[in-house]
């Protein structure tokens, strides 16, 4: 499982999403609405996930995935955190 510190999942996230969809970071808002990004389309955040989940050593379940709606979701998602909804972003097997 990965290890890497909270600021590092958040600033991993950041750049993820800019890069892949041709944004600066630092115009990202944690708070952000994932649909609502300039350019975001599903294949894309599929892309970002996959990424991410390598990057960061984990897994997402589906339900993680269906209830990830804005950046810091993602976040908690990748850190094994709760959502908003009390599911686990790990997936547990």
């Amino acid at each position: 499982m990965g290890t890497t510190a909270p600021a590092d999942v958040t600033a991993s996230v950041l750049d993820a999403l800019a890069a892949e969809l041709g944004l600066e970071p630092d115009t990202v808002a944690p708070d952000a609405e994932l649909s609502t990004l300039p350019g975001m389309e599903s294949v894309k955040l599929l892309r970002i996930v996959s990424a991410l989940e390598e990057t960061h050593g984990v897994a997402l379940d589906d339900d993680a995935l269906f209830s990830i709606e804005t950046v810091d979701d993602l976040v908690r998602a990748l850190r094994g955190e709760p959502a908003a909804d009390g599911t686990a972003g790990e997936s547990g097997t």
